[in-house]
């Protein structure tokens, strides 16, 4: 067992070599990292060294408990390789060949003492800026690495470069030679060739990055015009750092976008400005033979450091979370990060838009919405009234003048969002139809807070209904009182919002309400998965079906099985549900393909489709993107499925690209479910257009009931049948196997 479990460790070790080197270029792919430990190797000393000073941070962070033995992340050494790979590169030649233990020793104790100042580094800007310290250590302890040895004599400016196993001399303009320089100084090996190779490896990781690694160059070339600098002096000057700059910022702790490309092109100048600023010399008292009198300081990654790190921190300042949005869902590859953002957040919400559930039950009527004509306006633009009509427009059963004879008097209202009570006013008497309270404008009300200084208003409460007191926490949908009629409200009604603060009058905020449905003409309803009621809408909860993942029979491990046909071929498929480490649950075909889903709030949503395509896993990802489970009357809604689960990996990959500027690719799909004979039939159409013109069209069927869940699908287009799957029953999968 020991023997086992230190063959384990060594594995997992050994994977947190390439992973440390992947974290130098924002990537966390273990071949992106075995291509940059191979181009280290180039120059055979700096990336010995490198490796050796990476081991070193690996074996303490372990040994001093700063991660435990079964990681395979190299995140908290990356900067004792960077140190490592700085002391290769400045070390002199002479010395390492004379006197290599004292260049190693030197290399462990660096490395050791990056890996203690990260850790404390990183604690302080995730405290701070609730930002990752990147390389800000490496930065630091470089510099006073550079300092000592230029005080201890052994970095005089000269003697110091280290053989290549290769350099070709290639001839090329002034721009590509130093790009590629710049690549290159990232791994401490100025080579263009190696630069060159790095540029390619970028191109596999992210096409995204290597249009901001370009921008960033380009405006580190223009400014270099400018300037009374010539050239970029190898290690010195800002190329590199101007690159990593737009990247960080442009795709990486940003969502790609315009605005974040605009913002990576603002700091990449702020970066220059900073280079150049900290691109000062160091002179000597005394000039020895052999060096010369001054020598220009390095300021390794400080500049990348300083301007990513502060600028995302002013970010997050904002009052309102919008364009550009934070990368804060774990993915640092660009193109997974704004796929992700599409398909599993921005498909349900608006960015920075705070998301509130109906504070009712049932069916109400919106008499008064944002920026109503009445009462909301100015401050108090963003609210909603509720109230209660029937099929005569009619708000009461039988006497207009008698309160309790209006349908929305003493229903519930329900917490829109979890939250501490924070004030209650529960005293004041309900007004006779057609009077007003002048004095006590709000009437009874209760005031949540939800944290970060947003607030829901539940106002003109019925006296004495509130039961609840200050410091008391509610859940979401917890009861906190009834509708009366109480304050300036001639009718009974809700008068519900959100704002910035505690008390009644507070400025409104902007804020979606999620999950609701609306009446259509028809008779049906529509389902909002986020958005603004507005007046004279008819709306009503979607109420979540708490056992939809036992009604599919998608819990984990589950398993079911399909006779599937299409016009060439009949086949048995198996589904099975499995679990990753991140809580993403997700459909695994016998056929090669792979569905990562959600189920939340009652609706069960497709997110992403990857490996095989031609199997009735990914049909039923088209025909069903979204499920919202309802068995009463019909309901209809709009989605934008993932685009993974209508394009391949090249046509993905392109117009996720091309998304940050335009959309010249769009997947939309519509849907209607309806009860038919105590089963749920959905019917969707999901289309593709390119430049607006629809070029593809499915569409699909899908029976489902409570009591046995998936009961068929089929998929056609042009009215051609594409696939066919019929459910089997548990006998004949047992018989099958």
């Amino acid at each position: 067992m020991i023997r086992n479990n230190g063959i384990s460790a060594l594995i997992k070790l050994g994977k947190s070599i390439p992973h440390a080197y992947a974290t130098a270029m924002f990537s966390d792919s273990l071949w992106v990292g075995l291509a940059m430990l191979l181009l280290t190797l180039v120059s055979p000393i700096v990336g010995a060294a490198g490796l050796l000073g990476l081991l070193a941070g690996l074996l303490s962070s372990r040994i001093l408990g700063f991660e435990g033995w079964d990681s395979c992340s190299g995140v908290m050494s990356f900067n004792s390789l960077l140190i490592g790979l700085a002391v290769g590169y400045y070390y002199p030649y002479a010395a390492v060949v004379e006197n290599p233990l004292s260049f190693a020793a030197l290399i462990i104790l660096a490395a050791v003492g990056t890996q203690l100042l990260y850790a404390a580094v990183n604690y302080l800007t995730q405290s701070w800026f609730r930002m990752p310290s990147m390389s800000l250590a490496f930065s630091l302890s470089a510099t006073l690495l550079w300092y000592y040895l230029v005080r201890s004599g052994n970095f005089t400016g000269v003697g110091f470069e280290k053989p290549l196993l290769f350099s070709l001399q290639i001839e090329m303009p002034w721009f590509w030679k130093d790009f590629f320089l710049s690549m290159a100084s990232i791994v401490f090996v100025p080579d263009i060739l190696v630069g060159i190779l790095l540029t390619v490896v970028l191109l596999f990781i992210s096409r995204i990055g290597l249009m901001l690694a370009l921008m960033g160059w380009s405006i580190c070339f223009a400014l270099l015009q400018v300037s009374a600098v010539s050239t970029t002096y190898g290690m010195f000057f800002p190329g590199f750092n101007l690159i990593l700059i737009s990247i960080g910022i442009g795709s990486i702790y940003l969502i790609p976008g315009k605005t974040s490309y605009l913002l990576a092109a603002l700091g990449t100048v702020i970066g220059f400005v900073l280079a150049y600023a900290l691109s000062g010399r160091y002179y000597y008292p005394d000039v020895m033979p052999g060096r010369p009198g001054v020598l220009f300081v390095p300021m390794f990654a400080l500049p990348m450091n300083v301007v990513v790190i502060s600028l995302i921190y002013s970010l997050r300042l904002r009052l309102r979370q919008r364009a550009a949005v934070i990368n804060d869902y774990g993915i640092l590859h660009p193109e997974k990060a704004l796929e992700a953002y599409i398909s599993r957040y921005q498909r349900f919400s608006s960015a920075g838009v705070p998301q509130i559930q109906l504070p009712v039950n049932g069916e109400w009527k919106i008499t008064q919405s944002h920026n109503g004509p009445h009462t909301h306006k100015q401050d108090w633009a963003y609210a909603w009234d509720f109230e209660i009509e029937d099929r005569f427009d009619k708000k009461y059963l039988e006497s207009e003048h008698d309160l309790k004879d209006y349908y929305c008097f003493g229903k519930p209202v329900l917490a829109a969002a979890a939250g501490y009570v924070v004030k209650v006013v529960n005293s004041i008497p309900d007004n006779p139809i057609g009077t007003i309270n002048t004095q006590d404008n709000w009437g009874n009300y209760v005031t949540l807070s939800h944290g970060y200084g947003f607030y829901t208003l539940y106002a003109h409460l019925r006296e004495g209904s509130v039961k609840l007191a200050e410091g008391d926490y509610v859940k979401l949908g917890d009861k906190l009182g009834v509708v009366g009629n109480s304050g300036r409200s001639a009718v009974p009604h809700l008068h519900f919002q959100a704002q910035s603060g505690v008390d009644a009058g507070s400025p409104t905020i902007f804020s979606h309400i999620v999950n609701y449905k609306k009446q259509t003409g028809d008779g049906g309803y529509k389902l909002c998965s986020s958005g603004v009621p507005q007046e004279g809408e008819v709306v009503s909860p979607l109420v979540p079906e708490k056992d939809l993942a036992p009604i599919l029979q998608f819990g984990y491990g589950q398993k079911q099985r399909y006779a599937v046909q299409t016009p060439r071929k009949e086949w048995q498929e198996t589904w099975q549900v499995d679990l990753d480490l991140t809580g993403t649950h997700s459909l695994v075909s016998d056929h090669g393909s792979k569905l990562e889903f959600s189920i939340y709030n009652g609706i069960y949503n497709s997110l992403k489709l990857s490996h095989g395509r031609k199997t009735a896993l990914a049909a039923f990802a088209l025909v069903a993107s979204r499920l919202p489970w309802n068995e009463s009357g019909k309901l209809c809604w709009k989605d934008e499925p993932s685009l993974s689960v209508l394009m391949g990996p090249f046509w993905k990959n392109v117009t996720l690209f091309l998304i940050p500027f335009f959309k010249p690719i769009r997947v939309s799909a519509k849907a209607e479910l309806k009860q038919h004979d105590q089963k749920i039939i959905m019917v969707s159409i999901t289309s593709l257009s390119v430049l607006g013109m629809v070029i593809k069209k499915l569409e699909g069927n899908l029976t489902l009931s409570r009591k046995e869940g998936i009961i068929d699908f089929s998929l056609r287009q042009n009215s051609e049948t594409l696939l066919s799957a019929q459910r089997m029953e548990l006998e004949e999968i047992e018989v099958t196997s």
